[in-house]
This record gives C-alpha cells, structure tokens and sequence, in this order.
C-alpha cells in the first residue's frame, strides 16, 4: 500500500486525473525522465485488468477521504509482481531524476575566480 500511495501520490502531483491519459506537465529539467517514466509507467498500466485499474482510481479518488480510508477496499493491494514492476518503474525515474538535479546544480555553481582571470589578461598601465 506504500508503494502504491507514493506512486499515486507521484501521478496526482504530475496530472490531475490518474488514469485518464492526459500528458503531463513537465518542467525543463524533468522532461526526458518524464517522458521515459509516461512510457513505462503507460506500458503497466496497460497489464493491469480492468478490475485492477478500478481499484486503483477509487484509492486514487479516495486518498483523502477519512471514511474510505478506513474501509477494506483502501487496503488491498496489487499483487506482488506488479508492485515490484511499479517500484522498479518508479526507481528507474527518481534515479534518472538525481541524475538531471546533479547535472543542473553543476551547470548552476558559478565561477567564483572568473573576474581574476578576466583582469589577469589585461595589462594595467596606471
């Protein structure tokens, strides 16, 4: 349920409506580990059944719902293999996002000795 919760949780911040198969927005940074996740994340949504896909969107639906949160229908769960599959789609992603953060921040540091260099080509004549 966890699992679930943090991919659902995933999916309601990068799309209002979970299963509708709207595209997603996305950011600069984020756009090809987006587009990657949207590929294998559409190809595991297309292997769950349809009774699956319900249950799904009525936990989605229900998230923040105190009654359904109680209920027994909040607490099922996907079968293992296919909670292993999401788990792997979502590592594939967070993993691919480090990556563009770690890339960014790099092209972000500035350099702090560039007016040195910059003054330390000119000949000063006072």
């Amino acid at each position: 349920a966890l699992v679930v919760g943090a991919g659902l949780c995933l999916l309601r911040s990068t799309s209002l409506p979970f299963l509708a198969g709207q595209p997603a927005a996305t950011g600069r940074h984020g756009h090809t580990a987006m587009r990657g996740f949207k590929e294998d994340f559409e190809s595991w949504r297309a292997a769950l059944t349809p009774e699956e896909k319900k249950m799904v969107q009525n936990q989605a639906t229900g998230e923040y719902n105190k009654k359904f949160r109680k209920s027994a229908e909040f607490s099922k769960n996907l079968p293992d293999e296919k909670l292993k599959s999401f788990a792997s789609i979502l590592g594939k992603f967070f993993d691919t996002e480090a990556a563009d953060y770690k890339k960014e921040l790099e092209r972000k540091v500035p350099n702090y000795n560039q007016l040195l260099e910059k003054a330390g080509d000119k000949v000063m004549d006072l």
